[in-house]
């Protein structure tokens, strides 16, 4: 199960993944490459296909992107965006509204 995380974790984070044979060889053949790829294929079903949530921070990154702002206001925005993870009040707001939101107050600010 947990060269399995390994494996989808991997494949999500890194450009070039290693492949299943290799994560065969760490664990000294213990576990075959078959039955690596048949517990992918029970993690996937499980969490049915969703492997990732969206953050403020994805959707801030694709504002500056589209805004074109100098380096001062990107870096006041990052930081704000970090201030609602410590409130559980914030929790109600969607991550689109504080990464908006937080490119807004940094804009204001400066």
């Amino acid at each position: 199960m947990g060269v399995t995380a390994m494996m989808l974790a991997s494949k999500y984070e890194e450009i070039y993944p290693p492949q299943v044979s290799d994560f065969a060889y760490i664990t000294d053949k213990a576990v075959s490459k078959a039955e690596i790829l048949e517990m992918e294929y029970h993690f996937i079903q499980v969490l049915d296909f969703n492997l990732q949530t969206t953050s403020s921070f994805c959707f801030l990154q694709r504002l500056l992107q589209l805004s074109e702002v100098d380096e001062r206001l990107a870096s006041l925005s990052q930081y704000l965006i970090e201030l609602p993870l410590i409130e559980y009040r914030m929790l109600k707001y969607s991550p689109s509204n504080l990464a908006s939101s937080a490119l807004f107050l940094a804009n204001k600010i400066l």
